[in-house]
């Protein structure tokens, strides 16, 4: 079975990123996902990156990202930008058995462009895979998908099933 590791950038109970991912659980129903808290990691700390001291959670997150076929990820905009606790999970998830690693985006926010630009930039520069089929935006994403990951609104399932479907080449 094919293996996909899952990554929500939002910590947020009841979060339409959650939302989002678990839609993608639901469509990808026949392989084997691994979901990552974000909020288990601590702040990176390049001292503690590589060698001996590298914490527990960051070990199990790379080992579960290196036996990965896929990284999907879900993630809102703040401020125009990356979730701090993202940025922190790639930091540390960002090792030799991710190089090439293919990644899959979705931001689900009322915006999204500055978050996504900044997500490939840091993306290509850690060595994953990423290109624009990879990528979707689910604007306004609270109020097209159900927070157990239903879609509410049909034109966005069908985009999202779309999107999906080209995913299916890593699987």
């Amino acid at each position: 079975m094919k293996k996909i590791l899952g990554i929500c950038g939002s910590l947020r109970a009841g979060s339409s990123n959650s939302a989002l991912l678990m839609a993608a659980q639901i469509y990808f129903h026949d392989e084997v996902w691994d979901i990552v808290d974000l909020s288990t990691l601590p702040y990176f700390d390049p001292d503690n990156q590589y060698g001996e001291r590298i914490p527990i959670p960051v070990l199990e997150m790379r080992e579960l990202a290196t036996a990965a076929d896929l990284i999907f990820i879900s993630t809102p905009e703040y401020a125009h930008g990356i979730p701090g606790i993202l940025k922190n999970g790639l930091e540390w998830m960002f090792s030799e058995g991710t190089q090439k690693k293919p990644v899959a985006v979705v931001i689900g926010s009322s915006q999204g462009e500055w978050a996504k630009d900044q997500l490939f930039e840091v993306l290509k520069t850690m060595d994953f895979t990423i290109d624009e089929t990879q990528f979707h935006m689910v604007k306004g994403a609270r109020s097209k998908v159900s927070t157990l990951g239903f879609f509410i609104d049909q034109e966005a399932r069908a985009e999202f099933e779309v999107f999906c479907s080209a995913l299916k080449k890593y699987l």
